[in-house]
C-alpha cells in the first residue's frame, strides 16, 4: 500500500496517523506543510518531500521509514526562526537522502538500527543521537548551532568509515565533542576527538575517523620521521578546518593497552612522511567511555587542512642531535633562525631544505648555528628538510619538516 497526501491549502495543523504497512509513504507533493506548536505528524513509514514543498515545523515530525528531500529549498523553511520543531527518527534502520541536501531542525534518534546519510545534511539546531549510531559514512554532516551542548548521546556516537566530515560551527573557546566510533571491524572503537578553539572567532572545524589501515588508505605507515618508531596500524583521524582560521587545541582519546604503547600524535605532511605533530603531552583520561583511558592534545600553529592523523610510538632518542620544527624570522632576536641542537659538533654534514613543491629553497654544506638558515624570502608554510651527516663516524640520515612562522 501507497499512501499519498497532496495540499490544496496553505496552511493548516497537521496531527496524522498513517497505518502500519512496510511501504507506506506520506509525500508532502509542493504545497506548504505547516505543524503547529503541539502538533504531530506521526508517519510509520518514509517521509518524503518533492516540488518545492515547503515544511514550516513547530511541533514534532515522527517516523518509522526513510527521509528523502527533492526540494533545493531544503525543505525546511527558516523564514524568521520559523522551524522549532523535531523531527524525530524512531524506526529501525533508517536512511536521509534524497536529490537534495535537507536543512534539518532538531534531530532525535530513537527506535532500533542505524541512522545513515545518503545525502549531505545540515542541522541548524540540537542533535540528541541517544544511543544509536549516525552513519555519515562518505557525506557531509554539518552542525551549524554553536553551542558547546548542540550533540547529546549516551552511547550513540558517528561513524565516518566512508571518510565523511562531521563539522560544528564555533564561536567560543570552550570543549566541543566531536563523538566518533565505528563498527566496521568486529571490535568496536569509539575514538572522539575534543576541539578547543583558542578564541572566541566563528569557526567551522570537520573531522573524519576512518577505521582502517592508513597505508591502506594511502598514508603509508612506513614512511616516517627516523625516531617514529610505528604508526597506530588500526585507524587514524582526518582534520579539516573549512572556515575561519583560529588556532586549536584538538584532544584525542584513545585507549591503552588496545591502541599499543601510544606516546606522541604523529601527522600526515605535504612531503608524504608521518612527522610528529609537536609536544603531545600524553596522560591518563579518567570518567569518560569504558573504551578510554588516555588522551593526547595536538595544538595547530596555522588553519589546518584535511590533515591525517594518528597515534604512535616514539622510540627514546639519545641521538645528540635534536631538530626544532618551527621557526619565526621577524628580525625581533628570537627564534629568528633555524638552529640544530649540537650541529656544530658534527661539521661533516650536508642540508638541503625544500618547498612543499619540491623545490630546493636552500642548501648549505657544514652548516652551524653561526650560519644558520634564516628563512630569507620565503612565505609562512611548511618545508622538508634533508640532512646527510657523520656521527662519531657513522652515516645518518634524517628527514622531516620544518614550519617558517612570519607573524604579521
Amino acid at each position: 500500500m501507497k499512501i499519498k497526501f497532496t495540499y490544496p491549502f496553505f496552511s493548516f495543523l497537521v496531527l496524522i496517523l498513517i497505518g502500519k504497512s512496510s511501504n507506506a509513504q506520506f509525500v508532502n507533493n509542493g504545497s506548504p506543510l505547516i505543524i503547529q506548536n503541539g502538533a504531530t505528524l506521526f508517519v510509520s513509514g518514509d517521509f518524503v518531500n518533492q516540488n518545492n514543498a515547503s515544511i514550516t515545523n513547530l511541533g514534532d515530525i515522527t517516523l518509522t521509514g526513510n527521509w528523502t528531500n527533492n526540494d533545493p529549498q531544503g525543505a525546511f523553511n527558516f523564514v524568521a526562526n520559523l522551524n522549532l520543531g523535531n523531527v524525530n527518527f524512531f524506526g529501525a534502520d533508517q536512511s536521509i537522502g534524497g536529490s537534495q541536501k535537507t536543512n534539518f531542525p532538531n534531530v532525535f534518534l530513537g527506535g532500533t538500527g542505524i541512522k545513515k546519510l545518503l545525502f549531505t545534511t545540515d542541522i541548524t539546531g540540537t542533535l540528541d543521537l541517544k544511543d544509536r549510531e549516525l552513519a555519515v559514512d562518505a557525506q557531509i554532516l554539518s552542525v551549524l548551532k554553536t553551542d558547546i551542548t548542540t550533540i547529546t548521546f549516551t552511547t550513540g556516537f558517528i561513524s565516518t568509515d566512508g571518510k565523511g566530515f562531521l563539522y560544528r560551527n564555533t564561536n567560543i573557546s570552550d570543549d566541543y565533542v566531536f563523538p566518533l566510533g565505528s563498527n566496521l571491524k568486529p571490535t568496536f572503537l569509539y575514538r572522539p576527538v575534543n576541539i578547543k578553539p583558542l578564541d572566541n572567532a566563528i569557526n567551522s572545524f570537520g573531522v573524519s575517523f576512518i577505521n582502517n589501515d592508513p597505508t591502506a588508505e594511502g598514508f603509508d605507515r612506513q614512511s616516517k620521521r627516523f625516531d617514529v618508531n610505528a604508526v597506530n596500524p588500526n585507524y587514524f583521524h582526518i582534520l579539516n578546518q573549512r572556515q575561519g582560521a583560529s588556532l586549536a587545541n584538538f584532544d584525542f582519546f584513545y585507549n591503552i593497552p588496545l591502541d599499543g604503547n601510544a606516546n606522541q600524535l604523529v601527522n600526515w605532511i605535504p612531503f608524504n612522511l608521518w612527522e610528529k605533530a609537536g609536544i603531545s603531552n600524553p596522560r591518563p583520561f579518567i570518567g569518560g567511555n569504558a573504551q578510554l583511558n588516555q588522551v593526547m592534545t595536538f595544538s595547530s600553529l596555522r588553519r589546518v587542512s584535511n590533515l591525517p592523523m594518528a597515534l604512535s610510538n616514539i622510540l627514546a632518542n639519545n641521538d645528540p642531535i635534536t631538530f626544532f620544527n618551527s621557526f619565526s624570522p621577524d628580525g625581533d632576536g628570537r627564534n629568528d633562525r633555524w638552529e640544530i641542537k649540537n650541529i656544530d659538533l658534527f661539521p661533516d654534514n650536508d642540508l638541503t631544505i625544500l618547498n612543499r613543491w619540491g623545490s630546493e629553497v636552500f642548501k648549505a654544506k657544514n652548516y652551524t648555528n653561526g650560519n644558520a638558515w634564516d628563512g630569507l624570502g620565503l612565505n609562512t608554510g611548511t618545508y622538508f628538510y634533508l640532512l646527510k651527516v657523520n656521527v662519531n663516524s657513522e652515516p645518518k640520515v634524517y628527514k622531516g619538516f620544518i614550519t617558517l612562522l612570519r607573524h604579521d
